[in-house]
């Protein structure tokens, strides 16, 4: 069959191709536009009208090329929608169609129309999969693992479980065998399981390490059975081999009530807080079921972190002192300075409560310096009335340590109200020691070079005790309760007596706190230790109440 003869429109977009739509020149296709043309684009929202518009145009898109330069006849098409940010990048084919008009003897374009060519796709449908996909593993990610569970409990009554989980210690994969590694050991899990997940169940990568199921819920037994074949099929064998580790995850299970019509990110949220009840000191893989009152404890908790700062400046927290006894003659000798929450429907809060929040929700370093405050401005007041002070103790958070000028805040906190810096005493708990050495032997060097004591709180809980006693330079030692309690027993005894020597050959004053029985009293008085404190011999009270009581009695007593 004869081919029809080339005409001058086959050269012209014959030149067009190969100048514009293949080389990406910009000037064969200027060359060619009608003063009057229009623009549109698949890529572009609004149509661009007018020869000038289209130049303004393509010197802005051939600068942006020169940053990201294509490929010879390939196009990067970012598929993205509004909500979801960028989710794909792909080369994609294009489609142009372009409308000649002759005016004169030359032929210009009067309208540009490309889009992209995607088989068997609408745009929309292409984008829809794209934004609800993860890139990496490519399991739903949350948008559309929330959309697929939504589908699959309106499509099926059936009770369901969701299951929110993470991988323990991911981050040391990434930081031991790199990122590459990392991002095969998601993908291995992402199809680990999808294999897990029957036709009416789904699962998804959250983010990061986090994975999610929706799984029918048969009970906790028949969910134990499926967690541990999680367990088992997390990773391929040969991968597990190359690591040399094992994979273990920390889960929350949230059991769906049946009819519930509750948003599924809201489901997350709640297997997160299961999830977060899970101790990751835990060896090996472990879960655990969401319950109601978990819920209201969160609840709580948020309350009380939101509405702390305005506690502080309404100065709902109360300074409150315990006495510390010389064990030898029953005199006050020290004391340690303590808080309580009064809140505003005049309960109190105790700080077993609300302390472990401000350390974890970050609170605890204005806290710490908000109730230094306090106990300075009351000192100060004792010292103007010309009362005999005694040494008071304050609690320091282990979070101080990594601030450079925490140590000169501090000062400058006492030395504003002219407060003898040997009238203070640091605590810092024995832990803090042993999870941040070197830097707490540096700050137990810079107190003693400022001349504050240095206490260390609940010694004998932790596991490397005797050491301590050995490197850190501290000036008193308080033994936990714990210890105490087990001075009935022979061998309770000898230890709490071992360490009392210990530390006098140390030349350090012994506190033992928790003193609740006239036995203990007798018992530690055989054993020469120092000072006492507990319910015993003086409970916490209000500063003004501890100045009216201990030392003024002590100064009449005296008198």
């Amino acid at each position: 069959m004869e081919q029809s003869p080339k005409t001058e429109l086959d050269d012209l977009n014959e030149a067009l191709i190969d100048g514009w739509m293949i080389d990406h020149e910009p000037k064969v296709l200027i060359e060619k536009l009608a003063e009057t043309c229009t623009w549109i684009s698949a890529g572009r929202e609004e149509i661009l009208t007018g020869k000038k518009a289209i130049i303004t145009y393509l010197e802005a898109m051939a600068e942006e090329k020169t940053k990201r330069p294509l490929k010879r006849g390939s196009y990067t098409v970012i598929l993205a929608e509004a909500g979801y940010g960028l989710v794909s990048i792909e080369c994609l084919p294009m489609r142009y169609t372009i409308l000649w008009v002759k005016e004169g003897s030359k032929w210009q374009i009067r309208h540009l129309h490309d889009s992209l060519y995607i088989y068997g796709e609408t745009m929309h449908e292409r984008l829809k999969i794209a934004a609800r996909t993860d890139t990496v593993t490519k399991l739903h990610n949350q948008q559309g693992f929330c959309d697929a569970v939504s589908e699959l409990m309106k499509a099926h009554d059936k009770r369901y479980a969701l299951i929110k989980f993470g991988i323990k210690d991911f981050r040391y994969i990434n930081q031991r065998y790199g990122y590459a590694k990392g991002e095969a050991v998601l993908q291995n899990i992402g199809k680990n399981l999808q294999k897990t997940c029957e036709a009416d169940e789904t699962c998804g990568h959250i983010e990061k390490d986090i994975f999610a199921m929706l799984y029918r819920y048969h009970g906790k037994q028949d969910m134990a059975r499926r967690m541990e074949e999680v367990r088992h099929k997390l990773l391929d064998k040969h991968l597990l081999y190359e690591l040399g580790i094992e994979i273990d995850f920390i889960a929350g299970i949230y059991t769906i009530p049946k009819g519930m019509q509750e948003h599924v990110k809201d489901m997350l949220d709640k297997a997160l807080m299961a999830q977060q009840q899970v101790s990751r000191q835990q060896i090996g893989s472990h879960y655990r079921y969401y319950e109601e009152s978990v819920m209201r404890k969160q609840y709580q908790h948020q309350q009380l972190i939101q509405y702390a700062p305005t506690a502080m400046k309404k100065d709902e927290f109360l300074l409150y002192i315990q006495p510390q006894f010389s064990i030898s003659c029953g005199k006050i000798v020290a004391g340690e300075a303590l808080c309580r929450w009064k809140s505003r429907d005049g309960t109190f809060i105790p700080p077993d409560e609300f302390i472990p929040l401000f350390e974890e929700y970050g609170l605890i370093c204005a806290f710490d310096f908000y109730m230094l405050k306090k106990l300075c401005e009351k000192m100060k007041a004792w010292m103007e009335r010309g009362r005999i002070i005694t040494p008071i103790s304050i609690n320091q958070s282990r979070l101080h340590i990594d601030k450079k000028d925490y140590i000169e805040r501090f000062c400058k906190v006492v030395d504003h109200y002219e407060i003898p810096h040997s009238y203070i005493a640091f605590e810092l708990t024995e832990s803090a020691f042993v999870e941040q050495y070197e830097k707490m032997i540096r700050l137990a060097g810079e107190l003693h070079r400022q001349g504050f004591q240095l206490a260390i709180d609940d010694f004998g809980t932790g596991f490397a005790s005797l050491n301590l006693l050995s490197v850190v330079s501290a000036d008193i030692l308080k033994v936990d309760k714990s210890l105490l309690d087990s001075i009935h027993t022979k061998r309770g005894r000898t230890v709490l007596e071992k360490v009392i020597e210990l530390a006098h050959q140390m030349e350090m004053t012994v506190i033992c706190e928790g003193i609740e029985e006239e036995t203990q009293l007798k018992e530690l008085k055989e054993l020469k230790c120092d000072i006492g404190q507990g319910y015993l011999m003086g409970r916490p009270i209000p500063a003004e109440a501890f100045e009216k009581r201990w030392i003024e009695g002590n100064e009449e007593a005296k008198g």
